[in-house]
């Protein structure tokens, strides 16, 4: 009955060791992951960011958005053409929070917004935005060609 506790204990021990030995975490032991750049949008309630100013959202806020009907659908994945308009802190806009295109860094005009892609999946509730430029460097990038 000892020699199967030695043995036991020699296995456990042996797996401390080499976990430690490897750089692998214990198996009891769950490592927390943050990925860079993310560390302050999970100091939230809801986690997600304004894309146009870079406000904090607290849970129920949400980016004032349009959503046109049609798109493309392949693979169970549908995309649309979406135009974002800011969050309740920089919607409509105001002094206190700049609207900033996250593509081109320019500041928007008042009439302006962002225009994005919009994903969605059969079956998942989690959706996905692509921006694509704000309302300024799109026209900059369809210049005529003469």
């Amino acid at each position: 009955m000892v020699y199967v506790g030695l043995f036991i204990l020699s296995i456990f021990l042996s797996y401390l060791l080499l976990s430690l030995l490897g750089g692998r975490p214990f198996w009891f032991y769950r490592e927390r992951r943050v990925k860079e750049g993310k560390a302050d949008r999970s100091s939230s309630a809801g986690g997600h960011t304004c894309p146009i100013c870079g406000h904090v959202l607290q849970r129920g806020q949400r980016v004032k958005s349009i959503v046109f009907q049609g798109g493309t659908e392949s693979g169970g994945v549908k995309e649309q053409v979406s135009h974002l308009l800011g969050c309740p802190y920089c919607f409509p806009p105001n002094r206190e929070n700049p609207r900033k295109c996250p593509v081109c860094e320019a500041t928007l005009p008042i009439e302006g917004y962002l225009i994005a892609r919009f994903f969605t999946r059969k079956g998942k509730r989690r959706k996905h935005v692509h921006v694509l430029g704000c309302t300024e460097c799109r026209k900059q990038r369809k210049k005529p060609v003469s």
